[in-house]
């Protein structure tokens, strides 16, 4: 009778480095996921308008959040404004004001960091994961 189906010598050896190799690469890509995050984050400072400075300390960079196969980075600042006082929460439109006046910093500054950095997020992402 004959035997249907192709058996590879070290198939559970082989199995157990793909595992560890996964989570590996799972491991590699949230600590370059976060390091990305932190480095939109330098950008974004110095763009970012001072009145009293508390916008600045605000910023924060947080996850990756993973869902499956999915992983997510959340770079932006006052993450917790749904739960400030109508008049404590002031990012969004400091950010979205273009007539506003900065002596220092400037409206989107947030958006201008991700559009800044976006083409050197790919090779940095690689080169964190040694890819």
């Amino acid at each position: 009778m004959a035997v249907s189906g192709t058996m590879l010598i070290g198939q559970e050896k082989l199995a157990a480095r793909l595992s560890v190799l996964d989570k590996e690469m799972t491991q590699k890509t949230a600590e370059a996921l976060r390091k990305a995050g932190g480095e939109i984050i330098r950008v974004t400072i110095p763009k970012t308008p001072i009145a009293t400075g508390e916008l600045r300390a605000r910023s924060f960079n947080e996850g990756p959040l993973q869902d499956g196969d999915k992983h997510t980075q959340v770079v932006g600042f006052e993450k917790h404004a749904g739960n400030w006082d109508k008049d404590n929460a002031y990012a969004v439109p400091v950010h979205e004001n273009l007539e506003a006046h900065h002596n220092v910093g400037e409206a989107k500054f947030l958006e201008h960091a991700v559009q800044e950095t976006e083409s050197k997020l790919l090779s940095y992402l690689a080169k964190e994961m040694k890819l």
